[in-house]
C-alpha cells in the first residue's frame, strides 16, 4: 500500500510575508509554498560577504547594494515569488518596502553544491522575468570562477578567473575576481 501524499500549506504573498516579518529564520516562497532555507558554510558566507562589500563600497546614489537579508519579489501572470540572493542592486527609487526589492538590476547568487542546478536554471529563469534586470552573476564557491550573465547579450555566459577584472555595466563597477573570492581557502 502506497504511504498518502503529504499536502502543504499555502499561504498568499501577504500571509508570507507577515509570517516571514517574525520568522527566526529565512524562507524562500514559490507560487504559495514556503521553503526553510538552509544555512550557508564559511566558504559561501566569505565570498558573499566580499561581493556585498565590494558592491556596496562601489555603486552610487541612487543605487543602493543589498545582502542575503533582503529579498527580491519576482511576479507575473500566474506566479509569484521571494527569494533571497546572496546580493543584489537596485537603482529604482520605487524600492521602498521594508522586506524586499521589486526591480533590481545585479543578481549575484554564490553557488553551492545543494543550490548550484536551481540558481542556473529554475531560479535564472524567474530572474529573467524582472524587467529591470541587466545582469546576473554567479560565483562558484569551489573555485574562483565567475560566470556573467546579460540581458544585452540575450544572456550569454562571460567566464572569469582569479587573474580577470570583471566590469558589472549595470552598476558601472570593475571588479578584480581575486577580491571576491579574498581569504576564501580551496
Amino acid at each position: 500500500m502506497a504511504n498518502p501524499a503529504t499536502t502543504f500549506p499555502r499561504f498568499t504573498a501577504k500571509e508570507y510575508l507577515e509570517i516571514e516579518r517574525q520568522a527566526a529564520s529565512k524562507h524562500e516562497f514559490v507560487d504559495g509554498l514556503v521553503y526553510a532555507m538552509a544555512g550557508a558554510g564559511r566558504t559561501h558566507n566569505s565570498i558573499a560577504g566580499n561581493v556585498f562589500a565590494r558592491l556596496h563600497a562601489g555603486v552610487r546614489p541612487p543605487c543602493n547594494a543589498f545582502n542575503s537579508d533582503m529579498k527580491v519579489w519576482v511576479k507575473a501572470v500566474g506566479f509569484e515569488h521571494f527569494f533571497y540572493p546572496d546580493a543584489h542592486v537596485t537603482c529604482s527609487d520605487l524600492d521602498r518596502d521594508p522586506q524586499f526589492n521589486e526591480r533590481p538590476i545585479l543578481i549575484v547568487e554564490v553557488l553551492s553544491d545543494s543550490t548550484e542546478i536551481y540558481d542556473r536554471d529554475a531560479k535564472f529563469e524567474h530572474y529573467k522575468r524582472l524587467p529591470s534586470l541587466q545582469e546576473y552573476l554567479l560565483l562558484q564557491h569551489g573555485q574562483p570562477v565567475a560566470e556573467l550573465y546579460r540581458k544585452r547579450t540575450g544572456w550569454q555566459k562571460e567566464l572569469y578567473s582569479i587573474s580577470d577584472g570583471m566590469t558589472l555595466e549595470s552598476v558601472q563597477l570593475t571588479l578584480p575576481i581575486a577580491a571576491l573570492y579574498e581569504r576564501v581557502q580551496f
